[in-house]
């Protein structure tokens, strides 16, 4: 199996094409596929389908009552298709689970979609310029797995706000491939760093497995916004989350009380860091997420540690000043970005274990490697520290 490790170059956000639409651009195909990763996990299925093909929730809760939309068997670690109901039964409340591969019925989805929101899904083709700028972004690429060092700004998925995303470049990773890869995960908009791309249905499910059970090892690289003395050790946060909120709004709080997991929206959280070094009013640190819950290490900062990320003004703390990063009209990144990650266990399409992991490294952005070296003397990103 063939492995290259590509230089990451940044990213010029001005070449990342107006692209909104997922799934399939092949208008023959009855069904347009979906493979749900853990980012999406307990999503009600009508919102997870809306945030996928944009259509409207009522079109989607239709062709839920019209037997339009089927569950394909979940793909286990091993490559091999498990057992399931080929088709979900019609409540529009049902929780997608990581694994669950969705079909919708529809020719004509693309269509479907363009007459809802014309201005967001015109399809543009790459230039040769544009794609060689997406696939800059490529930090390890082999015949399963492609991983991209996604820069600051650019989201994962579409929403409201954001009208350039990932999933909208795909099409660009494709390669020889029959199909673009598929996501297994998700970064906030304003976090850097390494995100993780199946290259067929097998492997996205595979990956979505190891993420799932925690056999994916991440550590991030932040700088917070409080001076905490320099530990090495790893230390654990074990702090439940609640989530509030609807997007784009949502937010999570954290719960001192183990007992709030009974309640509602309540999601077990478990974090371990380390403190590379502290200086003033900073710390950079190492951080390790034993879970994958959405917002956990930025909740565990600030109400846990009491340390917000810098440049984190959803989760920043009244004593903090919000002017850290910059002026009103200058450049003010998030200071959080995924710098490693080892897969263990990894399965070859041929059934073989692989015996070392596979490591992956995102370099850190330019100005984050800046702003280490201008408060703490050293990079933040060195193997040694």
């Amino acid at each position: 199996m063939l492995r290259y490790n590509f230089c990451s170059r940044w990213f010029s956000s001005s070449l990342i094409p107006k692209i909104n639409f997922t799934g399939s651009l092949n208008s023959h195909f009855k069904f347009h596929e979906y493979v749900v990763n853990d980012a999406d996990s307990d999503m009600r299925l009508d919102r997870y389908l809306h945030l996928q093909t944009k259509l409207p929730t009522s079109t989607i809760q239709k062709k839920i009552r019209r037997n339009e939309v089927k569950l394909k068997p979940q793909v286990h670690e091993n490559g091999e298709l498990g057992n399931s109901e080929n088709r979900i039964k019609k409540t529009f409340s049902y929780k997608v689970r990581p694994g669950d591969v969705i079909l919708i019925r529809s020719p004509d989805l693309y269509k479907e979609a363009k007459l809802v929101r014309p201005t967001r899904l015109a399809i543009k083709s790459f230039s040769e310029k544009e794609i060689e700028s997406i696939r800059s972004m490529i930090v390890y690429i082999d015949d399963e797995i492609i991983v991209i060092n996604k820069p600051q700004g650019l989201a994962t998925q579409g929403g409201p706000k954001s009208i350039k995303h990932v999933d909208g470049l795909l099409h660009a990773l494709q390669y020889d491939y029959p199909d673009p890869p598929r996501l297994v995960h998700r970064l906030d908009k304003n976090t850097t760093g390494a995100l993780v791309l199946g290259r067929t249905r097998s492997a996205a499910g595979k990956l979505s497995h190891l993420f799932r059970e925690s056999t994916i090892e991440k550590m991030y690289v932040a700088i917070v916004t409080k001076f905490l003395p320099r530990n090495l050790a790893r230390t654990e946060i074990n702090v439940p989350i609640r989530y509030g909120g609807k997007p784009p709004f949502e937010k999570v709080t954290c719960i001192l009380d183990q007992k709030s997991l009974l309640i509602e929206n309540c999601k077990s959280a478990i974090t371990y860091y380390q403190v590379i070094a502290g200086a003033g009013d900073y710390s950079l640190l190492r951080l390790y997420p034993k879970t994958g819950r959405k917002h956990q290490l930025r909740s565990h900062c600030a109400y846990v540690l009491k340390a917000p990320i810098l440049g984190d003004d959803k989760y920043i703390l009244d004593k903090i000043d919000k002017t850290d990063t910059g002026s009103e009209t200058s450049f003010k990144p998030m200071y959080l970005h995924l710098n490693r990650l080892i897969i263990h266990n990894w399965r070859t399409p041929e059934g073989k274990i692989l015996t070392k992991p596979i490591e992956i490294t995102a370099p850190l952005p330019s100005y984050f490697k800046k702003k280490s070296e201008e408060l703490f003397g050293i990079d933040a990103g060195s193997d040694w520290i």
